[in-house]
């Protein structure tokens, strides 16, 4: 394309066959030191010069909206923040082909200049409750201008489109008065590719993005993609033509900071006007713009439609676009809308007590399903993102096994079974390792194509999509159910890490999930005929459950009456002096001195009673380190006290080091808790309430919220102005586990109780009223000897040495054990005992006998053991 707006400085950098300093090119339009430099080149260029330009970022995490069509024909996600257009995903959703779009704003005479995401009033709503199309409206902080846009995406192409009107606000004003501006930051195929600046060449970096001017079917396009093969493609169009200075349309194709079009408007001088003009820019972090002509628009409003398509080459891309704007978009938005409303028609209303919220979870969750696997992503962008840059590529927008299990139980939670087992299918026959010594091992996280991301061990994604598998009754996946049993039985209940990702050990997060994945596994054979195997995994899940206390509940610990679960334990001694280095700059740490909530999962997963001692000794302690109410809204938790995951105390994104906030998801798990333990659905609605407080005005639930400043065990976390306490932070918004934890609490509250696995549940008794039990028995040992409780229940190991509860030799000779039984249950039980080899003895005497009572007075069993016998 002919090129006939060239800068000085343009020619400059032909003269001289370098790139400008980056001091020269923010002087472009300095005049005086121009003169002193010879011109005698010609002022045009096909390229951009001095690519690769600024380093690229993400796009910001705290989202206001997002979507895509519900069909799979189109394989466009699209998500929004600021007002404005951000990530935008094809074909798959972990693949970013855009980070922003936005318009700029001058006056035709060029006194001032706006950017739309700056501007501090967006208004984010949805055009209906139950359909994801986005009406998004910024208004100008002179109040002289106010953009609106409607966004959804062509169910049958793979496009995003963007109906928009720009409006003035100034009395006598027409929209001929402004000049208005597209500015658009492609990042292909997850990098932006931006590196050292001003380079003087073009950048071979992989992933380096070019940008062109290209015209087709009476139209220009703005088309990006990468050098390299089998690269993405999109292209940028609008209904109105480009401004048109000579015979050429006023567009351009810059480097990030470079030349790119806001740095020629506002960079400087700030001339707000468009000198540059470039066809191209090749290799490096690009951005296009094009000046909108309104010389056919008349009064004070104009509407026009953007759209951006995709492709696999260049004229698919334009193709794919150029349809669009001829499109009949109004009949596309209808069909859009009305896949999404056929949609939550058919989910469950829980009795007419989903509201809109419930609904916007459910849509949520929906989109950030990959059409092409099945899998879904933890969140729908990077945290912290725009001070993010191309050595992230993977943000939150992978596949963690766990995450995936929560929220694909709130979708069959919410009647939408299809989801939730085209992601079980996915687990066992993409993500999860087949062969080696590993099979049956999930990856810490992975790309929806189930290349692994981190490849960290979490025992909690192992067991975890055996119990998703084990609620949609899927014992055609047994044989590879089987290897992730397996591997959970041989490998647990120690973990390489735990559910937040920092460190291994033995965590009661992590072993609720095993236990329950067992439990679920052992069902699971029973029916494909391998009682073996079912016996196997029930002997595993009950060693491991009655003893779970015993390695992870500490009797001395800091706080409190001293008694408490920890978050992690190194060695199976929760009582002992050992310290740990905690990730995310936590510090090294005694580990009875951490506590997290992660002993609500074992009432979760079913391996414990609500009622539990254990659980209800902890609660205090939690609470008072963990907890912040907010007057009004209500109350929300910290993950554990010396977290580092999070902005640190002057409001700078987390780098490595932080300060970890408030979680929602803690709320909703709270309320879930509240309701199986006393069975009132009605204990969950202020925490309901709570939720509905913390989120987004359009509804989106964050991963954090700005907490109260406080120092917690010596840990000081500030919030500091202008953020508030209460509302999202800049990680991730929203989280998909939180919008699922919404459903999930939801329909707690309407069936008055909790969402432990049933067949887990049974097993353990977690729904029965509990009473606490002391058992005290007098007995001699040998050095490394220890003896053991078991009994004619699970919860005594079923008569299984291997399975019984460890007792403790704190009273020697006297060896003694609390634990929590049912009440109105009449029990068997014996001592036996076993060295570190597990040769094991029984007690001579006959089997002791006892009832339980109807109500919850505590119960002392003293034996005293007279012989033993093999």
């Amino acid at each position: 394309m002919p090129q006939k707006n060239r800068t000085l400085a343009a020619a400059i950098a032909q003269l001289t066959g370098m790139a400008l300093p980056q001091p020269f090119r923010h002087i472009k339009k300095s005049w005086p030191l121009l003169l002193l430099l010879p011109l005698s080149a010609p002022l045009h260029a096909e390229d951009a010069p001095c690519p690769p330009g600024y380093p690229s970022t993400w796009g910001p995490a705290a989202k206001d909206f997002l979507g895509t069509s519900l069909g799979a024909t189109s394989r466009v996600y699209f998500t929004g923040a600021e007002g404005i257009l951000t990530e935008v995903f094809y074909p798959t959703i972990d693949t970013v082909q855009n980070v922003d779009m936005q318009f700029l704003v001058t006056d035709a005479a060029k006194t001032w200049g706006d950017e739309e995401r700056k501007q501090a009033k967006h208004e984010i709503s949805q055009t209906d409750p139950r359909a994801m199309i986005w009406n998004a409206a910024t208004t100008a902080d002179n109040g002289k201008w106010k953009i609106s846009k409607k966004i959804f995406t062509d169910p049958n192409s793979n496009v995003v489109i963007q109906r928009v009107t720009f409006q003035t606000l100034e009395a006598g004003k027409s929209v001929k008065d402004y000049n208005v501006y597209l500015l658009n930051n492609p990042a292909i195929n997850n990098s932006g590719a931006g590196k050292a600046q001003c380079s003087g060449k073009q950048s071979t970096t992989d992933g380096a993005d070019n940008s062109k001017a290209l015209s087709t079917s009476g139209r220009t396009f703005l088309v990006a993609s990468e050098s390299k093969a089998n690269s993405a493609v999109s292209a940028l169009a609008v209904s109105l033509p480009w401004r048109v200075t000579g015979s050429d349309p006023m567009v351009s194709n810059g480097f990030v900071g470079t030349n790119d079009g806001y740095t020629d408007l506002f960079a400087g001088v700030h001339d707000r006007t468009m000198d540059w003009h470039y066809a191209n820019a090749l290799g490096g972090n690009v951005a296009q713009m094009g000046w909108l002509d309104f010389s056919a628009a008349t009064g004070s409003s104009v509407s026009f439609d953007v759209v951006l398509g995709f492709g696999s080459s260049e004229n698919e891309a334009m193709n794919t676009a150029n349809a669009a704007l001829k499109n009949d978009l109004a009949a596309v938005e209808k069909t859009y809308a009305d896949q999404w409303k056929t949609y939550t028609q058919g989910l469950d209303n829980q009795g007419g007590t989903a509201d809109n919220q419930y609904y916007l979870a459910a849509m949520t969750l929906k989109s950030i399903q990959d059409k092409s696997s099945g899998a879904m992503v933890a969140g729908p962008g990077t945290p912290w993102g725009d001070t993010s840059n191309d050595s992230n590529q993977g943000g939150y927008h992978l596949v963690w096994a766990r995450d995936l299990f929560k929220f694909a139980s709130a979708l069959i939670t919410a009647g939408d079974k299809d989801t939730a087992n085209k992601s079980v299918e996915f687990l066992f026959n993409v993500q999860m390792e087949t062969t080696g010594a590993t099979a049956g091992r999930f990856p810490q996280n992975s790309f929806v194509d189930g290349k692994p991301y981190w490849n960290g061990t979490q025992m909690d994604e192992a067991a975890m999509p055996i119990i998703l598998a084990w609620k949609l009754n899927r014992t055609d996946l047994w044989p590879k159910i089987k290897l992730a049993a397996e591997f959970v039985a041989k490998t647990g209940p120690h973990t390489g890490q735990e559910r937040w990702e920092e460190m291994g050990g033995y965590s009661p997060s992590t072993i609720a999930a095993e236990i329950a994945g067992l439990v679920c596994a052992a069902d699971l054979a029973t029916a494909a005929g391998d009682p073996g195997a079912a016996a196997y995994y029930l002997q595993k899940a009950d060693e491991w459950r009655n003893n779970i206390a015993n390695w992870t509940f500490t009797t001395t610990g800091y706080y409190g009456n001293k008694q408490y679960y920890v978050r992690i334990d190194s060695n199976q001694n929760p009582d002992d002096e050992d310290s740990l280095t905690f990730g995310n700059g936590g510090g090294n740490h005694k580990e009875k001195s951490i506590i997290d909530g992660g002993f609500l999962e074992l009432v979760r997963m079913g391996a414990m009673s609500p009622n539990d001692w254990t659980i209800l000794d902890t609660l205090p302690e939690y609470d008072e380190l963990l907890k912040q109410t907010f007057p009004g809204k209500g109350d929300a938790f910290f993950r554990y006290n010396n977290d580092g995951y999070g902005e640190n105390n002057q409001g700078g994104s987390y780098n490595g080091t932080g300060r970890g906030r408030l979680w929602p998801i803690f709320t909703a798990e709270r309320g879930i808790y509240e309701i199986a333990k006393s069975g009132d659905g009605s204990k969950g609605t202020a925490y309901l309430s709570a939720l509905k407080a913390f989120s987004s005005p359009a509804g989106f639930i964050p991963e954090q919220i700005w907490n109260q400043t406080a120092t917690i065990t010596g840990w000081e976390t500030i919030t500091p102005a202008p953020y508030v306490p209460g509302t999202a932070t800049r990680s991730m918004q929203p989280l998909s586990w939180a919008m699922g934890e919404y459903i999930n609490l939801t329909a707690a509250i309407k069936s008055g109780k909790g969402d432990a696995p049933k067949v887990v549940c049974d097993r353990y008794a977690c729904d029965k009223p509990q009473v606490t039990v002391s058992f005290n028995a007098t007995a001699q040992t040998q050095w490394g000897e220890n003896i053991y409780l078991v009994g004619d229940s699970p919860l005594l190991s079923n008569w299984i040495p291997a399975s019984g509860i460890k007792l403790s030799a704190k009273g020697y000779p006297v060896w003694s054990t609390r634990i929590s039984l049912p009440t109105n249950t009449a029990f068997k039980y014996k001592y036996v005992k076993r060295d570190s080899k597990g040769n094991t003895l029984w007690e001579q005497s006959a089997d002791h006998t006892f009832t339980t009572a109807a109500n919850n007075t505590p119960i002392v069993r003293t034996d005293s053991v007279q012989g033993w016998q093999p």
